[in-house]
Order: C-alpha cells, then sequence, then structure tokens
C-alpha cells in the first residue's frame, strides 16, 4: 500500500466534521491550506464555499490533490520558505506538520505574512503520539528519550499538540482548544485489525524510531503491537485542534 493509500484510508478515521465545525469558513474565502497531503481537506473547504492554495512537499501526494480537487490551486513549496503574496488569505489550515518544525514559533510567524488582518487560523496536531499503555517501564522510558533524541535532533517535536495552543496566542490570536476523537490515534481498548495494520505500517516508516532502536527495534515492535492490540490497552495520546482569532485591539 502506498503512502497515498494510506493517507486515504487514515483520512476516514479522523474527526475532521467536527474540526471544520469550529473553523470560520465563508463563502469565497481564500484560505491556505499548508501541508495539504492528497487534497482531502481541501475538497471539505471547497465544499463550504472556500477557494483553496495547498502547499506540500511531496510531489505524488500533490498530483493526487490536483486530481482530487480540480477547482483547488495546488504547488510544491517548502513551508520553512514559503512564495506566496502577502495578507492574501481569509484562513490558515495546518494538519499534522506543524511537529515537523521543532521551532513552530519561528515557523508560524514567517506564515502569519500571508495572511489578511482579520484571518482565522485551525492548526491540528498530535501530543504524545506513541503514548499508549500497558508498555513496560523501559520502554516507556526509551520511548521519552527517542522524543528528546527527535526534538534536539530537529526532526520532529513529538509534543506538539501541547504547545500550539501557546504559539498562536504569543501571535495575538484567541484560541479554543480542542481534543479530538480519533479511531487511531487515541482509541480505548484493543485495535481492530485494519487500526494494527496501520500502526504496523506507521511503525515500519518511521525510519528515526527504526534507527533510535536499533537491533532492539523488531522487539519493541512487538511489544508495542501487543499494546495496541491488548484487552487493557488505554491511549494517553491525544489529537489537539487550536482554532485562532485575531483578538480584537
Amino acid at each position: 500500500m502506498s503512502l497515498l493509500d494510506e493517507y486515504r484510508k487514515q483520512f476516514a478515521w479522523r474527526d475532521w466534521s467536527r474540526v471544520l465545525e469550529q473553523c470560520p469558513v465563508s463563502q469565497g474565502s481564500h484560505i491556505l491550506d499548508l501541508g495539504c497531503g492528497p487534497g482531502d481537506i481541501a475538497v471539505e473547504l471547497m465544499k463550504r464555499g472556500a477557494f483553496v492554495t495547498g502547499i506540500d512537499g511531496n510531489t505524488e501526494l500533490l498530483a493526487a490533490a490536483k486530481e482530487h480537487c480540480p477547482q483547488g490551486h495546488f504547488e510544491k513549496q517548502d513551508l520553512r520558505a514559503l512564495h506566496l503574496a502577502p495578507e492574501t488569505y481569509d484562513g490558515l489550515w495546518c494538519s499534522f506538520a506543524a511537529a515537523y518544525f521543532t521551532d513552530f514559533k519561528t515557523t508560524f510567524s514567517s506564515w502569519q505574512k500571508f495572511l489578511k488582518k482579520s484571518a482565522w487560523v485551525c492548526l491540528t496536531e498530535i501530543d504524545e503520539l506513541l503514548g499508549h499503555e500497558p508498555l513496560s517501564p523501559k520502554t516507556k522510558e526509551n520511548i521519552q528519550n527517542f522524543y528528546d533524541h527527535t526534538l534536539k535532533g530537529g526532526g520532529y517535536d513529538f509534543r506538539s499538540g501541547s504547545k500550539i495552543g501557546s504559539v498562536l496566542e504569543s501571535a495575538g490570536f484567541t484560541v479554543k482548544q480542542i481534543q479530538l476523537a480519533d479511531q487511531e490515534l487515541c482509541f480505548e481498548g484493543p485495535a481492530p485489525i485494519e487500526i494494527a495494520k496501520a500502526w504496523e505500517k506507521r511503525l515500519d516508516r518511521m525510519g528515526g524510531l527504526r534507527r533510535f532502536f536499533g537491533e532492539n527495534f523488531p522487539q519493541f515492535k512487538d511489544e508495542y503491537l501487543q499494546c495496541l492490540r491488548s484487552e487493557n490497552h488505554v491511549s494517553r495520546c491525544t489529537v489537539v485542534c487550536c482554532v485562532g482569532i485575531r483578538a480584537p485591539k
């Protein structure tokens, strides 16, 4: 199964209807979708009357977005160095991309120049992706060490979900924070077969995790998948949505 196929399957497991209810999308508004992937969210935003500009760095996903949402405008760009017209967009959507910028406050500051003064922002991110129980104390310690190692190396912030709200507030937004349901990332009880398979593919894709555990990766993977399949499984992972509206001066 390709990454595109996996993204398409994951879309149905997310709590997007609740997020979209919270975003003040208006007829004729121009929305910037950063990390747009295969365009599934762009389609939903356009159903609500918006014009969407989607940006991503993955050529395969962008090709799928252009096919899936021909009315949208999609470009391949580096989200760290965007080339767009200033003060153009009425809203900014970004889901599951903020964590890739370990100094997200700086990155978000660079994005703001493309937004109108009255623009809203909707950010969705994960906190404690690997935070599932029951795991051995040693494995839990290793996971936290992996988080710290990845953050220090500038690759990914596994605690980003708990930080995005404060980034928006420091940028002058009034923030509404919502904890979302998610069938894959923060479910309770034993994982259904399709969810367990998705997690196995996710672990296999995480090259940094594999390198960190080295020769112990197969053992870690087996323990982790057993945890997800356990009758006693509980999730400490959360999916957080922050909707920011410009605070009145």
